[in-house]
């Protein structure tokens, strides 16, 4: 069973690797790469393999819908400053007659209220850009142990004159083992491309992760790393001229490898109430200042509360001495 899975495995990562878009940060559509809630948030802003049926945690890899989440609903909120907002909704169903898992789901950005003027400063009104993603998702068992998932997304940009639009597919596996206490995931992000361009032809955030999760046989505790944009070695923004000017070091062999990676552990506190924190590393690398107090940039940590039906999660996140907060409620129509 385990060298068929790291067949099927080894097939996907051939296949793809040669359609994946280098992009270094240069894609449209970035709103994508957000988290989709405020577990992801706190278990460091990604995470495809962890164990718990979180459906805000499948909206953004298909392959964690399970049929323990059928008529279930999720809602995030995220404030951003200047009144940007990000809006997450989703929802699953199980379809007992072919066994699939479907989700369907909502990644909305609000950037505002923008005044709009002309090239002279001349104010002609105001308008709302905003980005949003409605996705369609299936999920099913392909072997023992391994579930297949796979996303269908139409993306619109809408920047008051400026609109553009595309079709993006996620494509993903997940294994669990026998014990459930392992659960490993591969997931290809954003394959497609623009259907309407602003002026010429952009590629999408196209990303390949690879992700791990533990849980202790003994203890309430579960560990996670994610490997994140594996198409990209150099995974950092670096500006030599500038660099130089301020005293910054190139980017090492070593900082490139971990600024691929993400670290969370989750904490459960009985069946009602479990404490997540994750590490970010390319967030730290990318926010620290020299000379100056970097606090926990890089860190963040949540909380989840379980009640009958109903499942609160909060997770934040350190920006040097900004705290972002983001709020996720889940609803169950079933017990």
């Amino acid at each position: 069973m385990q060298k068929q899975v790291f067949f099927i495995i080894g097939v996907v990562l051939s296949s793809f690797s040669l359609m994946a878009q280098n992009t270094g940060g240069n894609a449209t559509y970035n709103f994508l790469t957000l988290p989709y809630s405020a577990k992801a948030s706190a278990l460091g802003g990604m995470n495809i393999s962890s164990m718990g049926n979180d459906l805000g945690l499948a909206m953004f890899n298909p392959s964690l819908l399970s049929d323990k989440m059928d008529g279930d609903i999720h809602l995030s909120i995220r404030p951003y400053y200047a009144n940007i907002q990000q809006y997450d909704f989703s929802g699953a169903k199980l379809w007992t007659k072919k066994n699939w898992v479907i989700g369907w789901g909502v990644h909305y950005m609000d950037y505002g209220t923008i005044k709009m003027t002309d090239a002279a400063g001349n104010e002609l009104g105001n308008f709302r850009p905003n980005d949003y993603a409605a996705q369609i998702s299936l999920a099913t068992h392909y072997i023992k142990n391994v579930q297949l998932g796979t996303s269908i997304k139409f993306i619109q940009s809408n920047y008051g004159v400026y609109k553009s639009n595309a079709l993006a597919m996620d494509i993903a596996l997940r294994y669990t083992s026998s014990n459930e206490l392992n659960q490993a995931s591969i997931l290809l992000s954003n394959i497609g491309a623009q259907l309407k361009t602003y002026t010429v032809k952009e590629d999408l955030p196209f990303n390949l992760i690879i992700g791990w999760s533990k849980k202790l046989e003994k203890a309430p505790i579960q560990f996670s790393v994610t490997a994140q944009r594996l198409s990209v070695w150099n995974n950092t923004y670096y500006d030599a001229n500038f660099a130089n000017q301020e005293g910054y070091k190139t980017p090492g062999s070593l900082q490139n490898l971990f600024n691929h990676l993400l670290l969370g552990t989750e904490v459960y506190m009985g069946n009602q109430v479990n404490l997540d924190f994750g590490y970010n590393f390319i967030r730290r690398f990318d926010l620290n200042i020299e000379n100056q107090q970097n606090w926990f940039n890089g860190f963040s940590a949540g909380v989840g509360i379980k009640l009958p039906r109903t499942k609160i999660q909060y997770g934040n996140a350190f920006f040097q001495r900004n705290l972002y907060h983001h709020f996720s409620v889940f609803y169950s129509f079933k017990r």
